[in-house]
């Protein structure tokens, strides 16, 4: 099921930026956390249980695009892979599991938050690299890395600071692939969950307003070489699991108890309204997955 990843706490609204040439002087992290993230993101075992996972043809088309830039002629190279925002490892297993038939690829999974960390490397049975960091302190030398990856999280941070610190570790011609799955709002008890979900949202960001994709098209930094809509994975569960999908969204999951429970109430009542409750049968979430992949035209 779905849960933005934790990455969310990073200087949403932060716009300027003193750029980062060597690894003295880096910044502490962001204390200037977005209100909806210090509540809404605390429970990492919640967030493993309701986040979806990514189809094996999105992690094929990721891993290719990983080991398409793998040179290895590079002796200031310290990753081929650096993932931001990684969370509790969904599209991290998946991937690593994909390059290791196909190559040996030095891959970092990042995160603000080190007990999400911690779940993704007991997901991940191989043997794995971690860092707490955010995406516009990210501790690596400049053009040290070939790809860097953020799931589900990226229109947290589309922001300048964040922008350039991400072009500054990549290598020349370095790809930055952002990936989400979406559900589809169009269809009808979707759309009613939507307008519930609309009222808590305010200034949060979110990956529909696509303020992201504005964000990295408007950088000079990056050029899009790829922006793909592609069958996503079809979550399903009986309603309780339906409004637990939906309660874990940051919006639902940083209010009050007794809020909470008044928005579950309501959302059983769209399930009701739709005629999808049922002790029998499964209510199917259809997703589709958004990618978008940008190359580096220049150091800052």
């Amino acid at each position: 099921m779905i849960l933005r990843s934790a990455y969310f706490l990073l200087q949403f609204h932060r716009q300027t930026l003193t750029p980062l040439a060597s690894l003295t002087g880096f910044r502490s992290m962001s204390d200037q956390v977005h209100g909806t993230a210090k509540t809404g993101f605390v429970d990492g075992e919640n967030y493993d249980r309701f986040r979806p996972s990514y189809t094996d043809e999105v992690v094929k088309i990721i891993a290719s695009i990983i080991t398409d830039s793998q040179t290895g002629k590079d002796n200031n190279l310290q990753y081929d892979c650096v993932e931001l925002g990684a969370g509790t490892g969904k599209l991290t297993k998946k991937l690593l599991n994909e390059l290791s038939q196909v190559s040996k690829t030095r891959y970092l999974a990042t995160d603000l938050m080190d007990g999400f960390l911690g779940m993704l490397r007991r997901n991940c049975p191989q043997p794995l690299n971690t860092k707490v960091c955010s995406a516009d302190n990210i501790p690596l030398p400049s053009e040290s890395v070939q790809t860097v990856i953020a799931a589900q999280c990226f229109h947290w941070f589309a922001n300048t600071a964040s922008i350039t610190e991400i072009n500054r570790i990549l290598t020349p011609s370095g790809k930055f692939i952002m990936v989400w799955n979406n559900k589809d709002w169009k269809v009808p008890w979707i759309k009613d969950m939507e307008e519930i979900l609309t009222r808590y949202y305010g200034d949060t960001p979110r990956a529909l307003s696509y303020q992201w994709k504005t964000a990295i098209e408007n950088c000079s930094q990056f050029r899009c070489v790829r922006h793909s809509f592609l069958p996503g994975t079809q979550l399903q569960g009986r309603g309780e699991d339906v409004i637990g999908h939906f309660s874990s969204i940051s919006v639902i999951a940083s209010l009050e108890k007794e809020e909470k429970k008044l928005v579950q109430e309501e959302m059983k009542r769209v399930l009701d309204k739709h005629g999808l409750m049922s002790d029998t049968e499964d209510i199917v979430i259809p997703f589709h997955t958004e990618l978008y992949v940008a190359e580096k035209v220049h150091c800052c």
